[in-house]
């Protein structure tokens, strides 16, 4: 494989890319799901390819793309997190509930996923753990996840992975938009008296003029160097160091050597972020323009790996991959609404649209689902998720780290999951519902 060839299957990307925004812009229904172009155009990529109608050929480097772009995309990801000190003990309730539906999945996924391979032997090893990153995650996580269990020797939870996070994503806004409309007309919702429609824009077609932001702020002059090259060397760097550290520990630790590169820019982020900010070099990063090149890796995972999924494993685990989402979800739905009604003292609904959107979908799922019920932006809910984000940022790492443990079984990844279903469920009833109970009884009398 030369730099050449690789060019030439960028350029199929690309054509790839165009032709699922050109589908999405065309077919009003495909918006309304939020199936992102880099989704359709994988899906073009498989019909189109040697799988079903034979019209073309899938580059060889469409395999190999998700496990080296997942690398610089968790070290763009972990670059540069800053956690506000000053809004960490605001919205807990929300952090809690959402963190519980986190623990739930990480720890029925893999009992289901154990229980429905003893039926059909067919389902890979370890399988049941996907549905944490598809659901909990999307397709970028999910494809995480999918490279390492490659790396390991397990390449069909990749097409299990991709397969539940395009389920996760239709179920998010029709399920999510059912509840939407079912709760406003219970009255659950405070700020909408009837559903609220996305506005066109927001589904696609051309931004307004007023809706389009920045995508970065150059640093340093052009002259010196090209803004976009200084903060994928940043990234670069980050990687550099976990490489070498990790490295070093081989040295003195031989079993470090199955410590999967994906961690190597984890690592260094951890390490190069806060020296930069220590010796003031902070101010040469645009968080904005990393942000932007890990979605860039992101289109080019998705895409790569919906047009190289294993068609013959999904035919013969349909059904099991069917029964896995069902009890899923239905757990998801059920948790997502009703532990906000527990714990949040205000905007509960609103909250759980949030979460439902977001635990089943991606986040942009889930801020559908809440516009749909607070179209001014009037709650709390937009903060609560970002103060939910920072405290959750160490998530990041565990997709480089579950498919290891899980190689050797399920007890160790469910038990870290049970403990965090137990821990969180505990703290939210005993200091928001309790909470909650004390002042209507107080209001009461």
């Amino acid at each position: 494989m030369t730099v050449a060839s690789i060019y030439e299957d960028l350029v199929i990307f690309g054509l790839l890319l165009l032709a699922g925004f050109a589908i999405r812009e065309i077919v009003k229904p495909i918006q309304k799901l939020y199936l992102p172009a880099s989704l359709v155009g994988g899906a073009i990529g498989l019909i189109l390819g040697p799988q079903v109608l034979g019209l073309m050929s899938m580059p060889e480097s469409f395999s190999s793309f998700s496990g080296t772009l997942i690398n610089l995309m968790l070290t763009g990801i972990v670059f540069g997190v800053v956690v506000n000190k000053e809004k960490i003990t605001s919205y807990l309730d929300y952090s809690f509930a959402n963190q519980s539906v986190y623990g739930m999945q990480m720890t029925l996924g893999p009992v289901l996923g154990l229980l429905l391979a003893s039926i059909w032997p067919t389902l890979p090893e370890s399988w049941g753990i996907m549905g944490l990153y598809a659901f909990h995650g999307g397709h970028g996580t999910a494809a995480t996840a999918g490279a390492l269990f490659e790396e390991l020797g397990v390449p069909d939870n990749q097409t299990a992975g991709a397969v539940l996070a395009t389920i996760g994503l239709i179920v998010a806004m029709t399920i999510g938009m059912a509840m939407v409309n079912f709760g406003i007309r219970k009255g659950w919702a405070k700020y909408v008296k009837e559903p609220k429609a996305q506005p066109a824009w927001a589904l696609g077609g051309i931004l307004p003029e007023e809706k389009r932001t920045s995508i970065g702020s150059t640093v340093t002059s052009p002259l010196g160097v090209n803004h976009l090259a200084l903060q994928l060397s940043w990234l670069f760097l980050s990687y550099f160091v976990g490489k070498v550290l990790i490295q070093a520990l081989v040295k003195v630790w031989p079993v470090a050597s199955n410590i999967p590169s994906m961690l190597y820019g984890i690592l260094g982020s951890m390490i190069v972020w806060p020296l930069l900010q220590k010796l003031k070099l902070s101010r040469y990063v645009d968080k904005k323009a990393i942000s932007q090149l890990c979605s860039l890796c992101m289109e080019i995972i998705v895409l790569t790996v919906v047009a190289t999924l294993n068609l013959k494993f999904l035919a013969a685990n349909v059904v099991p991959i069917l029964i896995y989402s069902v009890i899923i979800v239905a757990m998801t739905l059920f948790m997502s609404f009703y532990l906000p009604y527990r714990f949040a003292k205000d905007e509960w609904f609103e909250k759980g649209c949030m979460i439902f959107g977001h635990t089943t979908g991606t986040g942009a799922t889930g801020f559908a689902l809440l516009r749909a019920v607070d179209p001014e932006s009037q709650s709390s809910v937009g903060d609560a998720h970002g103060v939910y984000s920072a405290l959750s940022c160490w998530q990041n790492a565990l997709p480089a780290i579950v498919p290891i443990w899980m190689m050797s079984g399920i007890t160790l990844t469910v038990g870290v999951g049970g403990a965090m279903l137990v821990l969180c469920l505990l703290v939210g009833f005993v200091f928001f519902a309790r909470k909650k109970a004390k002042k209507q009884y107080a209001a009461k009398d």
